[in-house]
């Protein structure tokens, strides 16, 4: 007799089964199938979970090497922006120059020792790749950016954080060899565990991913990456004490009537939103025109933000400590104009220069800035006015993130879980969804991330992530049996994962029936079904069967008529040998993508 669970196969003699008229099942079988439930649902949580756990654990080891490199270059590891302020002019200079030398030549000959491959984004991977992330230059990338970051480039650390996350999980659907949209769906879980760590936002970490980077909120892929998002919010804030980005006071909201003043701060940052994402790509553009080496690139990146800190050691790092005092109203008057107007100078050199880093929190801090100088002014303007600057902070700092992502639901979500007071909802709804429309006026609604959402082009490439059959969805089955196998040797060997279907084979391989494995359980426990009995006389023929070259469209509309979680996938229609099985989930995984990608 011959048993095959997990592609392996081993011999076994149906004279050497224990004796089955005493021995009752084993616990451990009753638990498998009983309590655990259906495989897809359970592996898909599981695997999003254990992903938000590693994608935290990887950001606090991204957190701590930023310390690590500060005090290495500073002898200091506090504040950033302070360290920055106690350090001499020369070395205020020197230091962000020097850490820009150094993240250049990890970049310009890191790659050629290991021998990277183009580096993919997270975005890239999961809306128009295959889900797969190299690691080599991932990890390269995160150590240029450790290096930058902890010398003072003027960028967030949340994008390598993010992108470290989603290597995990592009790694784990690598592993466990699962289909094309189930691999893209790990990366993305990966994503929204890097963003949930970076600012204490699970929901708006899973927005982000689902709104930005899949353009979909269907509950297939937008429950995992929840999952994902909450782990890790929980393991780096609750089980390791990790404090939240941004303290937030308490924000107090006026009349009604002063709405219109919210909405019109919507539209003011609707038309910044385009000019300050222009300014980085002409900033790109003139440092990717010079003639020199890319270290030598971010060098000179390095030390235009050391000459600025010169006067304005605000400028140094991704202006968490910064945010922090325009909402506690710390910052205000010329001072604030003069360190926006810094800041943005900064940030345009460090991401021209092509540093490796994110843009999401300058853009927080523009927004803060913008908000606050805002707010000043109209508290001049209108003395009865009773909305202070700081929440015109707040919500600028929604609006301004809502105009340069195009992605409203996700600013509202971001700004209201890190102030969790009710009040910004309304202002903060008005401003972000006028800035959202008001910047899609210019750059052909273009968003910040519209170079990671396109494919990149390169001649030869291969384009096996445009989805058109069943062929590239089929997984392998988890549990297939030969058809002479008896009852109890068949729920003693079902594999430790859960297992909702057992297909049955012939000698030859062909498919012969199915059975379900917990209803055959159930029938053992009543006494229906004897443990004696061969698998054959309780199973059924397969109702309706795939083939590799079956269209996405004829297979979901065989899964809807027969109302099926999981079809097996046979050669032909004229030769049944068993190619493996195709889920109801990943077929409708795969069509989503097709949908966003087709409008």
């Amino acid at each position: 007799m011959r048993i095959t669970i997990f592609g392996r196969r081993r011999a076994k003699d149906s004279a050497d089964l224990p004796s089955t008229a005493t021995r009752p099942i084993p616990f451990v079988t009753r638990i498998r199938l009983l309590v655990l439930g259906p495989e897809e649902l359970t592996a898909i949580v599981l695997w999003a979970a254990l992903i938000g756990i590693g994608g935290a654990l990887a950001s606090v080891a991204f957190r701590e090497g930023i310390r690590a490199i500060q005090w290495l270059a500073t002898g200091q590891s506090g504040s950033i922006v302070h360290t920055a302020s106690t350090l001499d002019g020369v070395r205020r200079v020197l230091v962000p120059t020097l850490g820009g030398l150094a993240a250049g030549l990890v970049l310009e000959f890191g790659g050629r020792l290991v021998r990277a491959t183009r580096s993919i984004d997270y975005m890239e991977a999961v809306a128009v790749g295959d889900g797969v992330i190299g690691a080599r230059p991932t990890v390269l990338r995160a150590l240029s950016s450790l290096l930058s970051i902890g010398s003072g480039a003027s960028i967030g650390r949340e994008g390598p954080m993010v992108q470290l996350a989603a290597l995990i999980g592009s790694k784990i659907g690598v592993l466990r060899r699962v289909p094309l949209p189930r691999r893209r769906l790990l990366v993305a879980c990966g994503a929204a565990a890097g963003i949930a760590s970076a600012y204490n936002a699970p929901i708006a970490a899973a927005v982000f991913v689902a709104e930005i980077v899949m353009g979909s909120f269907a509950m297939e892929s937008f429950g995992p990456l929840l999952v994902a998002s909450v782990s890790a919010d929980a393991m780096i804030h609750r089980l390791l004490g990790y404090a939240p980005v941004f303290q937030v006071p308490a924000v107090h909201f006026g009349d009604n009537w002063e709405l219109i003043l919210y909405a019109l701060l919507g539209v003011l940052l609707g038309h910044l939103a385009p000019p300050f994402l222009a300014l980085l790509d002409w900033s790109k553009a003139r440092f990717a025109a010079l003639p020199v080496p890319l270290f030598a690139k971010l060098a000179l990146g390095g030390l235009i933000v050391g000459l600025i800190s010169l006067k304005y050691p605000e400028v140094w790092g991704n202006g968490y400590s910064v945010v922090d005092a325009i909402l506690h109203n710390r910052l205000a008057g010329a001072l604030l104009l003069g360190v926006f107007l810094a800041k943005v100078a900064s940030t345009a050199s460090s991401v021209g220069s092509g540093a490796v880093g994110g843009v999401l929190t300058p853009t927080l801090f523009i927004g803060a800035a913008v908000g606050a100088a805002i707010g000043e002014g109209l508290r001049l303007a209108l003395p009865h006015m009773t909305s202070g600057s700081e929440a015109f902070a707040a919500v600028g700092m929604g609006a301004f993130l809502a105009g340069t992502t195009h992605a409203p639901f996700t600013a509202i979500l971001l700004v209201f879980e890190m102030t969790l007071d009710h009040q910004v909802v309304l202002p903060l709804i008005l401003a972000c969804v006028t800035a959202h429309y008001v910047a899609k006026i210019y750059r052909r609604g273009a968003s910040i991330y519209r170079g990671a959402l396109e494919p990149a082009v390169v001649p030869g490439a291969p384009t096996a992530w445009r989805l058109r059959t069943v062929a590239e969805l089929t997984k392998r089955a988890v549990s297939v049996i030969d058809q002479g196998m008896t009852v109890r040797a068949m729920l003693e060997g079902l594999p430790v994962q859960p297992v909702g279907t057992v297909y049955l084979v012939d000698g030859l391989g062909e498919l012969v029936a199915t059975l379900d494995p917990r209803a055959v359980m159930g029938g053992v426990e009543q006494g229906r079904i004897k443990p004696e009995s061969t698998v054959l006389e309780v199973s059924a023929p397969a109702r309706a069967t795939l083939t590799p070259d079956l269209g996405l469209t004829a297979a979901l509309e065989i899964f809807l008529r027969e109302d099926a979680s999981v079809l097996p996938v046979i050669a032909s229609q004229w030769r049944a040998t068993l190619q493996g099985e195709l889920s109801r989930n990943d077929l409708m995984l795969a069509l989503q993508e097709r949908l966003a990608t087709s409008t």
